[in-house]
């Protein structure tokens, strides 16, 4: 049975690149696309790709926990869906 959830993903866009994104909560999972639109996409199946090999994702976290913190200022957040196996 899969799982939705939904992870905070903070989001940056340097000067003349892509949107970068990452989630604090799935650490060394990053994502890139050309418009937000493509972000969501872009950020599944940088999940799907990080935990092939059969990880367990670990629970998604408020927001809230994160939006302070001193490297997480440059930028904004999204909530993303993501589906896992269980």
């Amino acid at each position: 049975m899969k799982m939705n959830m939904f992870y905070p993903l903070y989001v940056w866009k340097d000067e003349h690149s892509a949107y970068g994104a990452s989630f604090p909560d799935l650490p060394g999972v990053y994502t890139a696309a050309d418009e937000l639109t493509e972000l969501p996409t872009m950020a599944q199946e940088a999940v799907d790709a990080m935990y092939a090999t059969g990880g367990v994702l670990p629970p998604p976290s408020a927001v809230e926990k994160w939006k302070h913190a001193e490297q997480y200022q440059d930028g904004f957040w999204m909530m993303v869906e993501i589906t896992a196996a269980p």
